[in-house]
């Protein structure tokens, strides 16, 4: 039987997704192991010599859900540990010769999206999907009014209040992007490349998410839209999965997950 782990919060943020895709693998006949990151780390060995490829004992399929354990920091020993585990977990889930579900890179936490959503938004243009309308955002410390810029959503974060166009009493930072109106929001989760939603969406959209997926080197993304009478116009990307907002249904997310991984596994190694 193949052993997987998920690095998932499978205590507190995570917990509702973790026991779906624990029955899932169940299921499927694999043995799932939920593990924290200090828990990756103190299992598995890297090694490297004579120049050679660094190997990892044991190498397991791993699914890099959760940017790292969550902890408090009561003092710099604690937050050095904490910083030391994280990056050794990361050095695993990338050097692993198995399948890794959002396999970090030397460039990112997750695939190769950038550390910010918003600056995901502006670069999904940058790949091959210049055509696409996106509802980039864009921050500044004071405001500079340019009526060429058309109508706008302010958020104001000294005030925490959000406006179309600027509040009289604006103080800024400000962050502005692209007013569209009477828009409805959808939410595209991409596993793969396969999408699930909870809505009615054009088949064209879906096929765009799973793009804007791929563009970025994930492998389970969450895409956003604004459908309106002008079209979609992407609004945000995401690549953690937590319990709160889970639109779709945790199971058959965990199902796509698994499907997934058995697409990328060899038939010699679902049997030991």
């Amino acid at each position: 039987m193949v052993q997987v782990v998920a690095l998932v919060d499978s205590g507190q943020r995570q917990a509702t997704f973790a026991q779906s895709l624990s029955s899932a693998f169940r299921k499927a006949g694999f043995d799932l192991r939920l593990a924290t990151h200090r828990q990756l780390v103190a299992d598995v060995t890297l090694s490297q010599s004579g120049g050679r490829e660094v190997t990892v004992d044991p190498d397991r399929p791993l699914l890099w859900l959760s940017p790292g354990d969550p902890v408090r920091w009561t003092t710099p020993d604690d937050r050095f540990v904490a910083t030391e585990v994280f990056a050794a977990a990361r050095s695993i889930a990338y050097v692993t010769r198995s399948p890794v579900v959002n396999r970090p890179s030397a460039v990112s936490l997750c695939g190769s999206f950038p550390g910010s959503s918003a600056l995901a938004v502006r670069r999904s243009r940058q790949h091959g999907l210049s055509g696409m309308a996106v509802r980039a955002e864009r921050f500044t410390g004071s405001w500079l009014p340019d009526g060429a810029l058309g109508e706008l959503e302010v958020h104001d974060y000294s005030l925490g209040r959000s406006s179309y166009g600027v509040a009289p009493d604006a103080k800024g930072p400000f962050r502005r992007r692209k007013a569209v109106r009477s828009a409805g929001l959808i939410k595209v989760r991409v596993i793969g490349d396969r999408t699930i939603t909870t809505t009615s969406v054009d088949p064209s959209t879906l096929e765009l998410s799973v793009r804007i997926a791929s563009s970025f080197d994930l492998d389970m993304a969450i895409v956003w839209w604004l459908i309106h009478d002008g079209g979609p116009t992407l609004a945000r990307i995401e690549c953690w999965a937590w319990d709160a907002g889970f639109d779709a249904n945790f199971d058959e997310v965990a199902e796509a997950t698994v499907a997934w991984l058995c697409a990328r596994l060899s038939p010699a190694r679902h049997v030991e």
